[in-house]
C-alpha cells in the first residue's frame, strides 16, 4: 500500500495507464498463440504477467481510494475489462491453451492459479465500486430558474 501514496500527490492518467496495461496484456495473449521458445521468452513472459498484475492492483487500489474522480466510474468499467482480458490469458495458460501453460510448465501452476484467484477477487470489489458510484449519482438533474437564467442570457 505504500507504492499507492507515491502517486496520490501527482497528477495520474488512469486512462492511459490502462491503456497500456491492456496492450500489454493483448500483446502477450498473441505471444502465447505462437509457439515460442521457452528458453527465450517464458522468463519474461511469467516477469511481465507479475507487472501487469501488480500495476492493476495498484490501480484498482488506488481507484477504490479516490472516490471524487469525475470519471471513476468510467475508469472503474476500463478497468475492470483490462481485467477480464487479463484473466482470459491466464485461464488459458491454467487450462493448456497458450503456448506457455501450466501443464508444459507445472511449476507455474500456483503462480497462474493466484493471480486469477487475484483478478476475480478485484472484479468483484470494482463491481461493488461501480453498484456503489451508480447509487450516489442522482437519477436525474435539475437546473434552478437562475442557473437557466444565467444559461440562456443572450440567446
Amino acid at each position: 500500500m505504500p507504492i499507492l501514496f507515491l502517486y496520490m500527490n501527482q497528477q495520474f492518467n488512469y486512462e492511459d495507464n490502462i491503456f497500456i496495461l491492456n496492450a500489454r496484456i493483448r500483446m502477450l495473449a498473441d505471444m502465447m498463440k505462437l509457439d515460442a521458445a521457452p528458453d527465450i521468452f517464458l522468463e519474461k513472459t511469467i516477469e511481465d504477467i507479475d507487472f501487469i498484475a501488480e500495476k492493476l492492483n495498484l490501480l484498482q487500489e488506488s481507484l477504490s481510494f479516490n472516490k471524487h474522480l469525475i470519471s471513476r466510474d468510467e475508469q472503474l468499467h476500463n478497468l475492470d475489462e483490462t481485467y477480464e482480458l487479463f484473466l482470459d490469458l491466464l485461464t488459458g495458460m491454467a487450462r493448456g491453451t497458450e503456448c506457455f501453460n501450466a501443464i508444459n510448465y507445472p511449476y507455474i501452476k500456483e503462480l497462474v492459479n493466484e493471480h486469477i484467484r487475484r483478478c476475480e477477487s478485484c472484479q468483484m470489489l470494482i463491481g461493488e465500486l461501480m453498484k456503489d458510484g451508480a447509487a450516489a449519482i442522482p437519477e436525474r438533474r435539475l437546473v434552478s430558474t437562475d442557473e437557466m437564467a444565467a444559461l440562456l442570457d443572450g440567446i
